[in-house]
This record gives C-alpha cells, sequence and structure tokens, in this order.
C-alpha cells in the first residue's frame, strides 16, 4: 500500500486513527503493531509471514544479547544474518518491498537494545510501525521510547495532532503527486528519447528535472510520515534540512535523508574510528562508508559510480583547497548544484553505456548518429514550466519558513483544502506513481 492511494486516504488512514482514539487505552500498541502488519499485507501480502518471523527471530537475537555479558559473538551473528540476508536479495534483484530500511532499523534497534530488554511489544512497534516501515525514516529507540511509554496511561491521538498531521500530509501528498509524478513524465520523455536524440540543454533540463523530482518524491514521504506520526502520537524525526541551499557536498548529505547519514555515523563511521585516527585512516573509512552506502542503494554500476564521486568530493573538500570554495557564499552554492544534479543522472541511468551518452551530450561532446528534434526545449518548458517553477520553490526554505509563520492562520485552510483535492484528483486519473525510494 502506498500514502498516496485512494484506499489509504479515505479508508485506511481515517478508520486507523478512529480506531487508536476510542479503544482502550491498553490496546493501543496492539493496534500500532496490527497497523503496521496490516498495511504491508495491503502492499505484499505473500510476504506477511516472513516479516513476522524476521521480527520474531530478531527479537530472539535482542533477547540473547541481552542477557549475555560478551556480546560480541551474538551481535555479529544477528547483525551478519540482516545484512548478509539484504545483500542476497540485492544480488539476485529479488528486493521486498522497503527491505533496506527495514534491515537498517532492525539493525539499530539491535544495537541500541544491547544493554537492555525491550519489551516484546515495544520491539515489534519499532519494526512494524507503518508510517516508517517501507521507506523511514529511521527512527532509534530512545525517540520511541518516550511515545511507547505514554501509549500506557494516555491515548496517543490529539485533535491538534490530528490537526497539524492533516496539514504537512497534504504538503507531502501535493509534493508527490502533483509535482513529482508530472515531472516524473518529463523526465522519462527525456532519458526515452536518449542522448542522441536530445540537445545538450534538454539534457541539463531532464537532469534538473529528475533532481527536482527525486526531492519533491522523497521529502513528500518524509513529510507524510512527519505527519502520520503527529497523528498517531509517534514522533517520526526530520528527514530533510533544506539540503540544497548546501555549498559543500559534505554539508548537502549532512541535510538529505538525515535519519540515513546519521544511521551510516553512527553505526559504521564513528566505530571505525571517524576521523580520529589521521588523515590517511578517514579517507578509508569514508571510502567504506560510502561502498556501503553505494551497495545499499542497488548492485547496478551506476550506484557504485555515484557512491564513489560523493565520496571522492567530500575527501577533496576536506584536504584540499576545494573546501575553501565551499565556503564561499554563491560560488558554494553554485558548485553544490552543480556537481549533484550530474551526481543524480549517475545514480538514475542505470547502463554504463547510456549513462556515458547522456553524460557526453550534458557537455556538449559529439554523439555519432546523433539526431535531435527541434525546438524541444521550447515545448518541455511551455508544458512544464510551472511545475519545475513550483519544484525549485519548494527546494527552497521559503515555504518551510512561511510555514512556520501562518500555521495557526485560519486561511491557510481552504488553500490546504484545494491542494488536497488536486492531488486527489492526479490519483483518481491514474497518474500517481510509487513512491522512488519503493524499490531500495
Amino acid at each position: 500500500m502506498s500514502f498516496a492511494q485512494i484506499n489509504f486516504l479515505f479508508i485506511f488512514l481515517p478508520l486507523y486513527i478512529i480506531a487508536l482514539r476510542v479503544v482502550p487505552v491498553k490496546f493501543q500498541k496492539i493496534l500500532l503493531i496490527f497497523g503496521g502488519v496490516l498495511f504491508y499485507a495491503l502492499g505484499q501480502k505473500y510476504l506477511v509471514a516472513a516479516l513476522c518471523a524476521s521480527v520474531a527471530l530478531n527479537f530472539g537475537f535482542h533477547r540473547w544479547i541481552s542477557h549475555v555479558k560478551n556480546k560480541i559473538l551474538p551481535l555479529i551473528i544477528a547483525v551478519g544474518f540482516n545484512a548478509g540476508l539484504l545483500v542476497v536479495c540485492k544480488v539476485l534483484g529479488y528486493l521486498p518491498l522497503g527491505i533496506s530500511f527495514y534491515t537498517f532499523q532492525i539493525i539499530s534497534l539491535i544495537i541500541d537494545g544491547k544493554d537492555e530488554k525491550i519489551p516484546f511489544d515495544d520491539f515489534c512497534v519499532m519494526a512494524l510501525y507503518f508510517p516508517k516501515l517501507v521507506m523511514g525514516p529511521m527512527v532509534r529507540y530512545k525517540e520511541f521510547k518516550p511515545a511507547l511509554d505514554k501509549s500506557r496511561s494516555e491515548h496517543l491521538v490529539t485533535l491538534s495532532g490530528v490537526e497539524e498531521g492533516l496539514k504537512l500530509f497534504t504538503a507531502g501528498l501535493f509534493m508527490k503527486v502533483v509535482i513529482a509524478d508530472n515531472l516524473a513524465t518529463l523526465w522519462n520523455r527525456i532519458n526515452i528519447a536518449g542522448a542522441h536524440g536530445i540537445t545538450t540543454s534538454v539534457a541539463w533540463l531532464g537532469a534538473f528535472t529528475y533532481t527536482i523530482e527525486l526531492y519533491m518524491d522523497f521529502f513528500g514521504y518524509s513529510l507524510m510520515a512527519i505527519a502520520l506520526g503527529k497523528m498517531t502520537g509517534m514522533p517520526v524525526p526530520a528527514n530533510f534540512n533544506d539540503p540544497y541551499v548546501s555549498r559543500s557536498v559534505g554539508e548537502f548529505w549532512r541535510r538529505w535523508h538525515i535519519t540515513l547519514g546519521t544511521w551510516f555515523r553512527d553505526y559504521i563511521y564513528i566505530p571505525l574510528g571517524g576521523s580520529k585516527k589521521g588523515a590517511f585512516r578517514n579517507i578509508i573509512n569514508l571510502a567504506i562508508v560510502w561502498l556501503i552506502t553505494g551497495i545499499w542503494h542497488g548492485m547496478g554500476i551506476n550506484f557504485l559510480i555515484w557512491s564513489g564521486m560523493l565520496c571522492l568530493l567530500i575527501i577533496l573538500e576536506k584536504f584540499t583547497p576545494l573546501g575553501k570554495l565551499t565556503k564561499v557564499k554563491v560560488l558554494g552554492n553554485i558548485y553544490l548544484i552543480f556537481v549533484i544534479v550530474i551526481s543524480w543522472v549517475i545514480f538514475a541511468i542505470n547502463s554504463p553505456v547510456e549513462l556515458r551518452d547522456y553524460l557526453m551530450c550534458m557537455f556538449r561532446i559529439p554523439l555519432e548518429n546523433a539526431s535531435p528534434a527541434k525546438h524541444q526545449m521550447v515545448r518541455y518548458l511551455r508544458t512544464y514550466w510551472y511545475l519545475l517553477l513550483g519544484g525549485v520553490v519548494f527546494m527552497t526554505p521559503f515555504p518551510g519558513k512561511l510555514y512556520k509563520k501562518f500555521s495557526e492562520k485560519k486561511w491557510l485552510i481552504p488553500l490546504f483544502l484545494v491542494m488536497f483535492l488536486l492531488a486527489v484528483h492526479f490519483i483518481m486519473q491514474g497518474k500517481g506513481n510509487v513512491f522512488m525510494y519503493y524499490k531500495f
């Protein structure tokens, strides 16, 4: 199931929130668990038994680890089992919905809970809470624990939480369905035409389009997950912090997919020694982290090129004069946008040959048998200019600042209602796409 489906919007979500509000408090955790299982079943019903078995097995790992003094061996077995299963799925190309996010969430839960006995119901909520189950954000047990403790004494659903959640959910749904999904049509048209059928300007337009589409899709999802957390009384952390205003690749990845970056920092980078064991060791640690990042996204060669490019740029920013450029206003911003747009092209195009040709087209390197159609740029801009402009605006801090300033104003309600109805219209027209990160 997806947040951007009619059945979810008008059946699953309302009934779920009402149930959380009206049932006795002692049953709230059961509902939180059942909601996750049902949500997953409505998306991949044949894998629900495997999901539940995984939760039970990993709870067994947790109890084993929490009972023994020497935790190293059981931790290695538990983490190795989950990581190994993820790698096997990646290699075979069989990717159950949200397996990458679920696996990292489970590993986090096992490591964080090594010194305490997490109750079985808390463990299940952490693993199965549906707003974060298939695409994150990744939540730490210490972040969820206060709400889990609270759920034993009072209702999680409040009127103020539902009201604020509906506003944020509408904003995220609008970004996803209206902007991202329609820009996906433009990117697909350019990508299908291929490097031989487009001009350099159109190649850059396609790259910028994908840059906006990916952000609107994933940021929209993250906003909806945060909103669902507010509606159901669970603290889902922010996953983006205006990444496109960054001036360096390092800063960008501290602002983009924050919970994943934090996961890599806390469970891989810092245990390896981080930056505290000299420059050479720091470079090795960064290379390991970015190699795993690339593999986490997929086994295609493009993901390794993508992660290798970003790793190299971060190293250069840390140890060469390039780092001084990133501290200069405007110049740093231009540099960041330039390299990130190129990196997203690498991320998007799986075929090495097609990727090579597309990059050659972007940099005006002649291609054999190229025959681009005329007036492409004019046609595309005439059709999609308002979506591109809207996407650019949402990529700035401006909308967030406006929302914080006017969020309590009553005149916002009609605006959000129009945004919601417009999104529903596109969904009912069958123009919506699955979330882009569902495949990871």
